[in-house]
């Protein structure tokens, strides 16, 4: 049986689409060519399907989440060759774990020291997300154009690994500078809130009814960093 669609995706997600080895932390995603990039990511068994695998165990691992990490192709291979007892379950549980703690924590939002500033900061990330959307979106002219392309499943990662983490990073820094945004523009602000916590639920399990992304949030952003 492949491994559910739901495990990969909190792997991914959890792990921002990046290898969990400590000091590693390479990009999943290759993008030797733009318009056909390559999943280079691996999903590695902690214990191994079968018992006389890597760190096998007589009743064998699961296809889950809790029994995966998310690595580069080297460090695949260095886990599962390296001689039995180097790397154990449970320093490679440690690994994930330390991982995805980091890249928790890279979504708490510092203070702002002003309005302008707090603008800028905020259009970086909309920029990036925007640019990934018009890269490998459905919308996208690669998917346009061929229909059976790696399109949807690039998509459908770099959400994952982009867009939400951004989103996320754009939530903290409204909740985390609220005094800097004028009451007025509040309203936009918590549509945009909206619309990703929705979008990130919906990245997880079809949701219907996600609200889109308000080209006004946008504008606002543009004008408090002057641009």
């Amino acid at each position: 049986m492949p491994i559910p669609e739901k495990d990969i995706k909190k792997l991914w997600g959890l792990a921002a689409g990046r290898c969990s080895r400590p000091g590693c932390e390479q990009e999943c995603i290759r993008f030797l060519d733009a318009n056909d990039p390559t999943v280079i990511g691996e999903m590695a068994h902690v214990i191994a399907k079968q018992p006389g695998g890597p760190r096998g165990q007589a009743e064998g691992g699961a296809d889950s989440y809790e029994n995966l990490i998310l690595l580069c192709p080297t460090h695949h291979t260095e886990i599962d060759k390296a001689p039995e007892g180097t790397f154990t379950v449970e320093l490679i549980h440690q690994w994930k774990a330390a991982h995805e703690d980091r890249v928790s924590r890279a979504f708490q939002s510092p203070r702002q020291p002003d309005k302008k500033t707090l603008g800028v900061t905020i259009a970086r990330l909309l920029i990036t997300n925007k640019a990934t959307w018009t890269q490998y979106g459905p919308d996208s002219d690669e998917a346009q154009r061929n229909p059976l392309s790696n399109s949807a499943q690039i998509w459908g990662l770099r959400k994952l690994d982009t867009v939400v983490p951004n989103n996320r990073k754009i939530i903290g820094l409204i909740q985390q500078n609220q005094d800097l945004v004028d009451l007025a523009d509040y309203p936009v602000c918590a549509a945009f809130i909206e619309h990703a916590e929705g979008f990130e639920r919906n990245c997880y399990t079809r949701t219907e009814g996600v609200p889109r992304f308000p080209p006004a949030f946008e504008q606002l952003v543009n004008r408090y960093a002057g641009l």
